[in-house]
């Protein structure tokens, strides 16, 4: 089977962008909410700075070397134990932490807001199951897939803000600038935990995947902005909508504020617009988890080729989606409090590291080629 897994930077900014969207589009709004109030909004505006400034470390990092994924700098920097225990952690993340928790949550998802009587592992099997599909076609066919169904998405996605936009209220909205500095930061790292940090397993795939090598940063930078805008409208929906504590009391705030729209009390309960939405951008945000994982196990196995990982390590993460996250109260403390820490040792201490080692390294270099 011919596998296609080169991409055009056009299609990697389109799939940073569904990536951005995930799973943040159901959490972020909520996680926004319970820390900054009605100052929710300026949280993503300042999260989005941040997520611009964690792309430019990435960008940086890859520059390091040109041509490597995130795998082999981390050799390259490190050396072979400890860059090997580096990448390891990395690919872990994208498996277990990133994959996994993904085909938990659609299917927790669909179990307790549109199929009730639905177990939550048929849903996985099925989730998982074109997820597993999708990586045997390769990663050129999923960007164009995302080429594709881009439009259809943000169609979605404005139809359903013009929906709501009758029952948005100004004064959920104020008083604006009160919420403080520490609940700000917190509810940006709410955000950049979802949304920023995880784009930096793009660095795992993009390096030997996208044609145009020179407009891959900036791609990703757009990518990273036009995803954030999309978070900060429908932010914004949310607390004008539901009010603040009507959207950190949800579990799904951008689901519940689906269910709001009425349309001369003809057009109504079209929620189905949002799970749709939902659905689409977390399945590309669970295909790159999954590509990224295994382009980082074929590298660090020194395997010539990943399609021999697709089956197992796709049957393995279903059947992890039930046993890392027992039950919701369970998935509900890992996102809080666990989650972060992951991602944010991924998306942020080891890049600063590996920069920061680069750095060091390049300088020494020159310093012994001046004095030769």
């Amino acid at each position: 089977m011919y596998v296609d897994n080169q991409i055009t930077s056009r299609q990697l900014m389109l799939l940073v962008v569904l990536f951005t969207i995930g799973s943040s589009v159901l959490f972020v709004p909520a996680g926004a909410a319970a820390a900054a109030k009605q100052d929710a909004w300026i949280s993503i505006l300042a999260g989005i700075g941040l997520s611009l400034l964690l792309v430019v470390l990435y960008n940086a990092v890859a520059g390091l070397y040109p041509g490597l994924t995130l795998v082999e700098i981390s050799e390259k920097l490190l050396g072979k134990w400890l860059g090997a225990i580096v990448s390891l952690f990395l690919i872990v993340n994208t498996f277990a932490v990133g994959g996994v928790s993904l085909i938990d949550f659609a299917g927790t998802f669909v179990t307790r807001q549109i199929m009730p009587a639905t177990p939550v592992i048929a849903a996985n099997i099925l989730f998982g199951v074109v997820a597993v599909w999708g990586q045997y076609l390769g990663l050129g066919t999923v960007a164009r897939a995302a080429e594709v169904l881009f439009p259809v998405v943000t169609a979605l996605f404005i139809v359903m803000i013009l929906a709501v936009s009758p029952n948005m209220k100004l004064e959920h909205l104020q008083p604006a600038f009160t919420a403080g500095v520490k609940p700000l930061i917190k509810s940006c790292i709410s955000y950049l935990s979802y949304s920023t940090f995880p784009v930096v397993f793009f660095l795992m795939i993009n390096p030997t995947s996208v044609k145009e090598t020179r407009q891959a940063s900036k791609a990703m930078l757009a990518g990273t902005l036009v995803g954030g805008l999309f978070l900060l409208a429908i932010t914004t929906a949310c607390v004008a909508v539901l009010g603040a504590e009507g959207t950190f009391r949800q579990a799904y705030p951008s689901y519940t504020l689906a269910k709001k729209i009425n349309i001369a009390n003809f057009i109504t309960r079209i929620e189905v617009l949002m799970a749709t939405l939902w659905f689409l951008s977390l399945y590309f945000k669970l295909m790159i988890y999954f590509f990224a994982g295994m382009k980082g196990m074929t590298q660090l196995l020194k395997l010539r080729d990943n399609r021999a990982l697709v089956l197992p390590l796709g049957l393995l993460s279903i059947v992890f989606s039930r046993i890392f996250y027992p039950s919701a109260a369970y998935r509900q403390l890992w996102d809080e409090k666990i989650w972060p820490l992951y991602v944010g040792t991924s998306g942020l201490i080891i890049p600063l590291l590996l920069l920061a080692i680069g750095i060091i390294r390049k300088k020494g270099t020159m310093h012994r080629k001046n004095n030769s």
